[in-house]
């Protein structure tokens, strides 16, 4: 049997109320990326845009949306596709065997505008990111998405198709 304890009217008014605990999603981004000196290039209670330089020709850039205290973080690729019948199968069967061997963030095919994008994501809530887990999560969906992108400019340039996708 289950104990439960009573409690007290005087116990239930000393809880904070929790509209007042609750962090707006805009004021949590902008103290993850000011603890990390990234600047937002946007931001509001629903989505924030996030840029990396990673060098003179090419950046990276992050979207992060707020659903209610979950928070979706989503980094696409250029590799984009006109229909699922052009997505190239091997990259996807390999992505998919990458994703069993990762704990930070998954591969997706995601639909943005007319075109199905390589995107590397990652889902958590809000209340349970701390700093410390919010630059891991950030730096490894750019470096994941990064290296992708590289092995396909090298792919490309070599025209081997059997380059091995290692993440």
């Amino acid at each position: 049997m289950i104990a439960v304890e009573n409690q007290s009217d005087n116990e239930a008014d000393v809880k904070p109320d929790a509209a007042e605990s609750k962090v707006s999603f805009s004021d949590f981004i902008n103290r993850m990326c000011a603890v990390n000196s990234w600047a937002v290039r946007e931001v509001d209670d629903e989505h924030a845009v996030i840029e990396f330089t990673l060098d003179q020709t090419r950046a990276q850039t992050m979207f992060i949306f707020s659903f209610d205290e979950e928070i979706e973080f989503s980094v696409p690729s250029f590799a984009a596709f006109d229909s699922l019948e052009t997505v190239p199968h091997f990259i996807s069967s390999t992505l998919l065997q990458v994703n069993a061997k990762t704990k930070v963030g998954f591969w997706c095919l995601e639909p943005i505008g007319n075109k199905l994008v390589y995107s590397y994501m990652h889902n958590a809530h809000m209340h349970l990111v701390d700093e410390k887990q919010f630059i891991e999560i950030v730096m490894t969906l750019i470096q994941r998405v990064d290296e992708f992108e590289n092995l396909l400019i090298k792919m490309s340039a070599n025209g081997d198709p059997k380059t091995e996708i290692v993440q």
